[in-house]
């Protein structure tokens, strides 16, 4: 009964974690409204765009150690299931948060961070994977995706038991970059 008590709490501590809306916070320190340019995305490209590097690698930092920390926390105290559905919520605060009426970013920082806990060698694969493709194709979503896809299959390479969570992992990805492959992403330069 406790254990149970203990991963809600887990559970409801992560999705106020992941809403934490940190771009938001950090543009705003700039005198900017990140909802109200751009993309009106609180996450790591918006800010970059927006507001700057410096801004932007702050603001990823900061989503993805709101990841990280909750499913770390997860795994010390539980197991990786619960760990998995920790980093679920995390992303869930991320994308929906309480703070700004469920408009919030993506959830691919966070998503980072919360597999750079599960399955660290996964990650790193992704993150340089999703640098390398940045660089080259200059768009993040179709770099998130490319990057999401190394994560996923380094990981189902590594341990083929958790083909689920980065299944699951990648359908939320698709769902929060549609708008981007539909080409209804306003232009960066208002």
């Amino acid at each position: 009964m406790y254990l149970y008590f203990f991963d809600i709490f887990l559970l409801t501590l992560a999705y106020l974690c992941g809403s934490i809306p940190f771009g938001k916070i950090i543009a705003r320190s700039y005198g900017i409204d990140i909802q109200k340019r751009g993309s009106g995305n609180i996450g790591f490209a918006n800010v970059r765009r927006i507001v700057g590097w410096r801004a932007g690698f702050i603001t990823l930092a900061a989503d993805i150690t709101k990841g990280f920390a909750p499913t770390l926390l997860a795994i010390l105290f539980t197991d990786t299931t619960v760990a998995f559905f920790v980093g679920i919520a995390t992303i869930a605060g991320h994308v929906f948060p309480v703070w700004l009426k469920l408009r919030g970013g993506k959830g691919i920082a966070p998503g980072l961070g919360v597999v750079l806990a599960l399955n660290p060698i996964a990650g790193l694969v992704g993150a340089v994977v999703y640098t390398a493709s940045c660089l080259v194709t200059k768009v993040s979503s179709y770099s998130s995706m490319i990057g999401l896809l190394a994560t996923a299959g380094t990981a189902i390479y590594i341990s083929s038991s958790t083909w689920w969570q980065y299944t699951i992992f990648m359908l939320i990805a698709l769902w929060t970059l549609r708008h981007n492959f539909s080409g209804k992403v306003p232009n960066y330069d208002t």
